[in-house]
């Protein structure tokens, strides 16, 4: 979980700790990192997407409390457009 104090938003603390976070990822081999937040939080969607996530998948009532979810990713690899072919050939035959 990712919180800063209300006193320092705005200065970019989080989007610097994500972004380390991020590096420290790629740097171990990560194909993607994903992630999940509350539908409502609209600045972490904002962060999250700033930083060129994606959303994926709704979760609905995904937490406790009953609120709904978005699953976001972010690829950190480029896809292989030949290998996806491969994948839905594959499929075709069977």
């Amino acid at each position: 979980m990712l919180a800063v104090s209300a006193a320092h938003r705005g200065h970019g603390v989080a989007t610097s700790l994500v972004r380390m976070a991020i590096d420290a990822m790629a740097e171990r081999g990560a194909d993607e990192v994903v992630l999940e937040t509350e539908e409502t939080n609209l600045p972490a969607m904002r962060l999250y997407e700033g930083l060129g996530f994606f959303r994926s998948k709704k979760l609905h009532r995904y937490y406790l409390n009953g609120n709904s979810a978005y699953r976001l990713m972010l690829l950190l690899k480029p896809i292989d457009p030949d290998s996806a072919l491969d994948f839905s050939l594959a499929n075709e035959e069977k």
